[in-house]
């Protein structure tokens, strides 16, 4: 009896999806079935999808967005629970066991999620954990509305029975923060329970190679806002800021890493990056500046390199 769904959407995937099926397959809960809904690439996808034969399912759609493509997906589940994997992300194996089994020991709660490891875009550990200290706990509804909370849909996983009454995805969003979104709705109806294992690794697709584009366009930003403003009486405008403070840090982690690490070329272009998303944070432009110095200097002056945002 297969009792968790993962869906997997895709959109010309083919660098990355075959190593997200592999990690789905490759769990230690048996009952689990996998279902790729491919969101009409025009790539080498659906030549890779073919090599995984019956231990998945592919349901292929003209391209209407992941949100979509997920809710396809979930439409097409005959799981208790269904659990979102992102096609350029990755599972570690007990990742269906252990959210499945805090759903199981608390019904009360109508999503587990966990913490994830970071991963650049070519699948290197960063040694960083996404979610940290003051994030690291279940939410409430109210903190969800005052600042952007963590949780990805590679690592959530969601009783069915809540996610149909939510109404699944908002498909109008295909750009971005359709997770910030939905998770919101979710919380509306019950608890999460977090899981601060990092049970999932989740790719940071735009260093040093560019997976993504046309992310958080202007439309998906507008949409958020005024869904928020209408449901809540709040501006997204701290969530919207939270999502691009992330990936600043993220990018500057990354710098300080290959600063110490004495690779001046790969921090000045993640020191870059992070200046075209904040041109006039001071801080990011005494790193990038730094790069140019003598490489024992630069490391000495470089500082930690600790997860924690900047």
């Amino acid at each position: 009896m297969t009792r968790v769904s993962a869906i997997i959407p895709v959109y010309n995937g083919a660098a990355t999806v075959a190593e997200a099926i592999r990690g789905a397959l490759a769990q230690t809960f048996s009952a689990l079935e996998i279902i790729v809904v491919d969101d009409g690439s025009t790539d080498a996808t659906p030549a890779v999808l073919e090599q995984f034969g019956d231990r998945i399912r592919v349901i292929r759609q003209s391209n209407a967005g992941s949100s979509a493509a997920r809710n396809r997906g979930a439409a097409a589940a005959a799981g208790e629970y269904l659990a979102f994997l992102d096609a350029d992300d990755l599972w570690e194996p007990a990742m269906a066991e252990q959210c499945a089994a805090a759903l199981d020991a608390h019904p009360e709660c109508v999503m587990a999620f966990a913490n994830l490891a970071l991963v650049d875009s070519d699948g290197r550990d960063l040694g960083a954990r996404l979610i940290g200290s003051g994030f690291d706990h279940a939410p409430t509804l109210a903190e969800m509305l005052v600042r952007l909370w963590p949780i990805m849909p590679s690592a959530m996983m969601v009783r069915r029975s809540a996610y149909e009454s939510a109404g699944g995805f908002d498909a109008r969003f295909r750009f971005g923060f359709e997770d910030v979104e939905f998770t919101l709705r979710l919380r509306e109806l019950g608890a999460f329970w977090f899981i601060p294992e990092a049970l999932a690794k989740w790719r940071f697709a735009f260093f040093p190679r560019q997976f993504k584009t046309g992310w958080q366009r202007p439309e998906a930003v507008a949409l958020l806002d005024r869904i928020l403003r209408e449901r809540y009486g709040v501006s997204a405008g701290a969530m919207i800021a939270g999502r691009a403070r992330a990936s600043r840090s993220i990018l500057g982690y990354i710098g300080l890493r290959a600063l110490n690490d004495g690779d001046r070329a790969a921090a000045r272009e993640a020191f870059r990056r992070a200046l075209k998303l904040d041109p006039w944070r001071m801080r990011n432009i005494m790193r990038y500046l730094r790069t140019y110095l003598p490489p024992s200097l630069a490391r000495a002056l470089s500082g930690r390199t600790g997860a924690a945002a900047r």
